[in-house]
């Protein structure tokens, strides 16, 4: 958490409070609009504890001060509103300062409450109460301050307190409803969300089995943190809502263009989608993958990926002499379906100027049934052309599968980086 509680600043905030309003201060301060509610008036006998109090809050001896203001609260006989209060506030700032948490904020929390304490002051003591109570592990009271501040100021370092004392209580919604308000806070100012901020949402959404929450911070830690585990957590979360081998064809592309195959099973599932799409291929571009750099690496999976590699090799034979064939019957085609059929093809041969121009030709003249795999296509074309404006533009274009689209989308934020193939 950024901004973590600085016991030196809260002693520094509280010296002050006191310093400036005590009646027993060794120098009297300015003379400020006298408090009706609160008379500077002080019960007989109090006078040598807490001027000595004083004393030892200024030579920062806390004990000594613990000592007087209990001294002179033992004394019999009433005491004045000010009294009350210069004592809470006194001996809070001592407990505060030797970190006895749950004393100094039940004395602190009484000052507050008292007339004498300013209005002005009491939200941002509302905060170091709420830092107070986290630093005792007083979750109740962690809250309960946390939303008070929260609710007064919107502030960003009080909302993460807040969401992690929600979080550490197993209160999952309200964790969702204040860490969600401040990544949205925290991104709208510019800036980037801490790497916890969007784990700890990501658990309370797995909690509430909120599947979209979960999604959607598992994208933000791989554009905002982009390490191998959070990739694979993607690819695995895509995997899970992929039906077709369409979508699991491209859900595999998009792995491969990350570099983020690191199993042999994905290898021959692509390779085995590819081969059932009729690209060949791409069949043979990605178990060759696999086998030289290791990824299909026991000897099962080695026997079973040479199988399949011998396959996709006949295939590609009888499939690639004819591209040239394929490409004049998809031009005399009046709708574009062939072109991007042939456009997959060039692309899993690695023509990349060619499944460019197929693809091209087949949207602009429409009919296509699926355009979402087509603009798919021509992104993934257009990145290993190395155009990413263009390649942008076409991923663009993906909108009618959520799922096509989240892939596109996926495409899009990692094109800083090269593409499959």
């Amino acid at each position: 958490m950024s901004n973590r509680f600085s016991l030196a600043a809260f002693v520094a905030i509280f010296g002050l409070v006191v310093a400036t309003q005590s009646a027993y201060a060794a120098e009297k301060p300015k003379k400020e609009p006298e408090n009706p509610a609160c008379p500077h008036k002080n019960a007989k006998g109090l006078d040598k504890p807490l001027s000595e109090a004083t004393k030892a809050r200024e030579a920062k001896n806390w004990d000594q001060v613990i000592a007087k203001v209990n001294e002179a609260e033992a004394l019999p006989g009433d005491k004045t509103v000010f009294d009350t209060y210069f004592m809470h506030e006194t001996r809070g700032v001592a407990y505060a300062s030797v970190k006895k948490y749950p004393e100094a904020i039940a004395d602190l929390d009484a000052s507050m409450n008292s007339p004498c304490y300013p209005e002005a002051e009491k939200t941002q003591r509302t905060k170091v109460l709420m830092q107070l109570a986290y630093q005792s592990k007083d979750w109740p009271k962690a809250i309960d301050y946390g939303a008070k501040h929260y609710a007064a100021t919107g502030d960003v370092d009080t909302g993460l307190y807040l969401a992690n004392a929600y979080y550490i209580t197993d209160d999952y919604a309200n964790t969702k409803k204040v860490m969600s308000d401040v990544i949205t806070k925290v991104e709208e100012s510019g800036r980037k969300p801490e790497e916890s901020s969007y784990r700890i949402l990501q658990s309370a959404c797995l909690n509430l089995k909120d599947n979209a929450c979960v999604n959607d911070m598992i994208e933000k830690l791989v554009a905002n943190y982009p390490k191998p585990e959070y990739y694979q957590n993607l690819v695995g979360s895509l995997l899970m809502q992929g039906k077709s081998d369409k979508e699991l064809l491209n859900i595999l592309r998009l792995a491969d263009g990350m570099g983020m195959m690191n199993q042999a099973s994905e290898y021959i599932e692509m390779a085995d989608h590819a081969t059932a799409s009729g690209l060949p291929g791409e069949a043979q571009y990605i178990l060759e993958k696999g086998l030289k750099n290791g990824g299909i690496a026991n000897q099962h999976d080695k026997d079973r990926a040479n199988r399949a590699l011998t396959d996709a090799k006949t295939a590609v034979a009888l499939d690639k002499g004819t591209l040239e064939q394929q490409e004049a019957s998809a031009i005399k085609k009046p709708t574009g379906d062939a072109d991007v059929k042939l456009g997959a093809a060039y692309l899993s041969y690695g023509m990349n100027d060619k499944a460019i121009e197929a693809l091209k030709r087949g949207l602009g003249k429409g009919g296509v049934k699926d355009t979402d795999e087509a603009g798919l296509l021509l992104g993934i074309a257009y990145l290993r052309s190395n155009n990413k404006d263009e390649a942008a533009k076409a991923f663009q274009t993906v909108t009618k599968s959520p799922l096509m689209a989240r892939i596109a989308k996926l495409w899009m934020m990692n094109s800083g980086g090269a593409a499959a193939g």
